[in-house]
């Protein structure tokens, strides 16, 4: 990334602490509660047609998730808004990373855009909430962050992980072995089916409830999501994480991913776990997509922020010359 780049991420992650409930050294800045959950993954037939990836190619990998139970920074606050960061362990030694929460689109076109909105959300101190009139002006004029908000607002409140209907949102390029590419976007769709629930009935119940209640099915069996691309059609856009596909587009099942217990950082042997969608393997690339190229900057920020405290995060901003520093 470029040192502008840097910059940039190091604003997002200032204003994501500000809108997300501060910054809690040691944690991340959003989905800051998080447990690991050891894994398998396994790809079908159809998998291979479209990608030369390894872990796409039919074999067994071993895997880790990380499930978040909310989008706050607040690690003890409620569970909301679940996420499902999956690291895919190679047989080179290397991992790649894929990136999902339950939103189907993205709340901004660029870097910048985003950033404007994350300073409208800002919550007013003297009221605990964002200026609401900002924020209606905002999206009167940007219909295509008012559509993410609305298909935000209709995803159900999760009763279970093993429920729960995942989007990584950008879009990335498969190559197979002939060289021929296709635009998809992935979806992690659970085995056990979506269910939801409303907000008050989630909130009756304790902040550990979705880790506990995945748990519990564990102690019974894997739990199972299979990974399904969709694909995309002549003039769909690739590089645009707010713009919607046509629902006809073909979904392809390309693998099933198998939850089988709970792990830790001392075991995996990892104590940051650092999960970043840009990390990439031959048979998978990036699209043009700002948001996906800006969050590893993000990433690695918020890094050095939970891994530094406040001195870490200093030099953190300093290198990166964000005027926060």
């Amino acid at each position: 990334m470029a040192p502008s780049q840097y910059r940039l991420a190091a604003e997002l992650v200032e204003m994501i602490h500000e809108d997300f409930q501060g910054f809690h050294p040691g944690y991340r800045g959003v989905h800051a509660q998080g447990r690991y959950y050891a894994a398998k993954f396994k790809a079908t037939p159809e998998a291979k047609k479209l990608s030369r990836a390894v872990h796409l190619q039919g074999q067994p990998v071993p895997v880790t998730v990380r499930h978040g139970h909310s989008a706050s920074g607040n690690p003890w606050g409620p569970a909301v808004t679940p996420s499902m960061a999956v690291k895919f362990y190679l047989p080179d030694g290397t991992v790649t990373d894929l990136i999902a929460i339950t939103i189907p689109l993205f709340f901004g076109r660029t870097p910048d855009e985003v950033l404007e909105g994350l300073k409208t959300l800002k919550p007013d101190p003297a009221t605990g909430k964002p200026d609401e009139k900002r924020v209606m002006q905002l999206l009167a004029t940007r219909p295509w962050i008012a559509n993410a908000f609305k298909l935000a607002k209709a995803v159900p409140y999760p009763v279970s992980f093993a429920q729960t209907a995942f989007h990584a949102i950008h879009a990335f390029k498969f190559v197979n072995s002939e060289d021929e590419a296709q635009y998809a976007r992935y979806h992690w769709e659970p085995e056990a089916g979506v269910a939801g629930q409303t907000l008050e009935e989630l909130q009756k119940q304790p902040p550990s409830y979705l880790f506990e209640e995945l748990e519990a099915r564990l102690r019974k069996g894997p739990v199972v999501q299979n990974l399904v691309l969709q694909l995309a059609g002549d003039g769909d856009p690739t590089d645009d994480p707010t713009a919607p596909w046509p629902d006809d587009r073909p979904r392809v099942r390309i693998g099933r991913l198998e939850i089988v217990r709970t792990t830790t950082v001392e075991e995996i042997g990892d104590p940051v776990m650092l999960h970043d969608p840009t990390r990439l393997t031959d048979g998978i690339e990036a699209s043009d997509d700002p948001i996906l190229a800006v969050r590893r900057g993000v990433y690695e920020i918020s890094v050095a922020h939970r891994t530094g405290g406040w001195k870490g995060r200093l030099a953190a901003l300093e290198r990166a010359g964000s005027p926060f520093a």
